[in-house]
């Protein structure tokens, strides 16, 4: 077996397509990698046998053997390999056994080279960290595999090792400080936010409690053309009418008992600026007829005034809860909900954002250990594989609050499944629902059927009359089923 010390290191690219490994090898070989290549896993485990690898990049559809058990014997053949998943299906592929066989990261196809690139250079300081650790600590003879995590390899090697420099692995956006996250749906909300930012539109914010609906918001402030005024938050579920109503308008001196000064309200605090109201469907019917006013007329009245203020403000309002069947019921006005909901922008819960989970928990768990002085690298493959089977009712806010308290009982390096005592019975009372059995059947069936022709078109090749013999499925029928299902696009071919 052969390395080459000199070389920023050494990577294989398993794949069956000879255009995207080319293209990666071509594409990384100008960063000094050396790189090696196999169309397929027996060629893959040959060549791992020749030859030590830093790190493979793998197709997990390959034509002679199953992704996730190629990982295991690549992983086996040679424990200190990292792997990088490769897979064109991110919302169906299975991230919880990718994981569990020891995968380090997954990209996406077709994939950003600069990203490819990346993910790359951080395994590869990460390895280049743990063995600088390893000669500095004269008691350990060898550094232990990293056999299901790069976290939890790490635990092995800086364990005791006071003073060592820790890297951080969560990344601020530039684009959006204010988000942790990259998910599709999150992308997809915030093309929303650039969206309506550049309008004067009111906008509603919808979704389940612990979304993080203001982190939202603010954004849609600072994208605007009012962000050098003032950003003015308030919780409408916590205050009473009576006192909303003085927190928001303000008053005059002796408009009530104990009122002896008079008061600027939030909406004059906020005047060019943005007024966000959280639990908007918390308001009464009488405050609400005075919120509309000041949509409609852009007036409002301090209480115990006769006068009438103008203002200049943008609303930004949130929910958790349906504002049209609160309108059916009778407990929200109908003409200030169309005021309201002249843009919406509906948050997903954290269950359906498996990609920023990690994400988050991570910017979780730093945030935590600078609070409180910890030297914590992150979390064992135990943590990571329950944290994303658990269905998170309490979302991004229950899972700050779990990392938070983790970090406090958790002992240098990593935090273990001991760290967060709550989490297994958390998670028998809400998993995450992943089984087609978990599901009701039209869901189930649709999620079958969608997976099965996706499965049937990779093996094809993308070549629609193939797949349909495959299927013993009539061509057109097959492409019309294809089509409705989501799983066919321009790439694929008709020939016979």
């Amino acid at each position: 077996m052969s390395s080459n010390t000199e070389s920023r290191g050494h990577i294989i690219v398993i794949d069956d397509y000879d255009h995207i490994r080319s293209t990666f090898a071509s594409y990384l070989e100008n960063f000094g990698y050396q790189v090696k290549m196999a169309k397929d896993g027996t060629e893959a485990k040959t060549l791992v046998e020749e030859s030590i690898f830093d790190i493979a990049i793998l197709d997990v559809c390959l034509p002679d053997v199953n992704g996730l058990d190629l990982l295991d014997e690549l992983k086996q053949a040679q424990p200190s390999l990292e792997v990088i998943i490769c897979t064109g299906h991110t919302e169906d592929y299975d991230f919880f056994g990718a994981i569990k066989a020891g995968a380090a990261d997954w990209i996406s196809k077709p994939c950003k080279l600069p990203e490819l690139h990346a993910k790359v250079e951080r395994i590869r300081k990460e390895q280049q960290h743990l063995q600088e650790l390893s000669k500095k600590n004269h008691e350990l003879e060898q550094i232990k595999t990293e056999t299901d995590h790069v976290l939890k390899g790490m635990k092995s090697v800086i364990q005791n090792q006071d003073g060592a420099e820790i890297q951080r692995r969560s990344k601020i956006r530039e684009d959006f400080p204010e988000i942790i996250g990259d998910s599709d749906k999150i992308e997809s909300v915030l093309g929303l936010v650039r969206l309506v930012s550049k309008t004067k539109s009111s906008v509603l914010i919808t979704g389940v409690s612990g979304t993080g609906k203001e982190m939202i918001a603010r954004p849609i402030h600072r994208l605007s053309a009012r962000t050098s005024f003032p950003f003015v938050p308030i919780n409408c579920g916590a205050l009473t009418e009576t006192l909303l109503e003085s927190e928001l308008f303000g008053h005059e001196r002796g408009a009530f008992t104990g009122a002896n000064t008079e008061k600027m309200g939030l909406v004059e605090e906020a005047e060019g600026g943005t007024l966000f109201l959280d639990e908007i469907g918390e308001t009464t019917p009488q405050f609400q007829v005075k919120l509309h006013r000041v949509l409609q007329e852009g007036e409002f009245r301090r209480v115990g005034s006769t006068k009438n203020k103008h203002a200049d403000i943008r609303i930004i309002a949130a929910t958790n809860v349906s504002l049209e069947d609160n309108v059916h019921k009778g407990t929200f006005r109908e003409d200030l909900y169309y005021r309201l909901n002249q843009f919406r922008i509906m948050l997903p819960p954290l269950r359906e954002r498996s990609n920023d989970l990690l994400l988050l928990s991570q910017y979780f768990l730093e945030m935590a250990c600078t609070e409180f002085s910890k030297e914590l690298v992150g979390f064992s493959s135990e943590v990571t594989e329950k944290f994303l089977r658990y269905s998170w009712p309490g979302n991004v806010r229950e899972l700050e609050n779990m990392v938070t308290q983790a970090v406090i009982l958790a002992t240098p390096p990593t935090v273990e499944l001991c760290d967060v005592p709550t989490l297994i019975d958390k998670l028998h009372k809400n998993p995450r629902k992943t089984r087609l059995s978990d599901k009701p059947f039209s869901e189930a069936k649709n999620e079958f059927e969608r997976k099965y022709f996706q499965n049937v078109l990779d093996r094809a090749k993308g070549n629609i009359s193939a797949a349909s013999r495959l299927s013993k499925i009539d061509r057109k029928q097959f492409r019309e089923k294809a089509k409705k299902l989501g799983v066919y696009g321009t790439s694929y071919t008709e020939q016979t």
